[in-house]
């Protein structure tokens, strides 16, 4: 599965769990972020949101993949 996280309003602080990195959007920018296929029933990862904050966490083998606005992968 592939996701886009877009900052809009304002800055959006991307987190990356159990790694613990950390990348911040500014307003227009965004990161696309995907998980390995998983067998049927499985979840790879978990995306949880609060304010200017989203945490991408790894479940089992789902550690995740991600690009930034110019299409250069970032470490999770």
């Amino acid at each position: 599965m592939k996701v886009r996280l877009s900052a809009v309003d304002g800055p959006l602080t991307v987190q990356f769990e159990p790694s613990g990195m950390e990348y911040v959007l500014s307003p227009g920018e965004h990161m696309d972020v995907e998980w390995p296929p998983v067998a049927p029933g499985e979840i790879a990862g978990d995306i949880d949101h609060g304010a200017g904050t989203v945490t991408v966490s790894a479940r089992g083998s789902g550690f995740a993949r991600a690009w930034n606005a110019q299409g250069a992968e970032v470490t999770t």
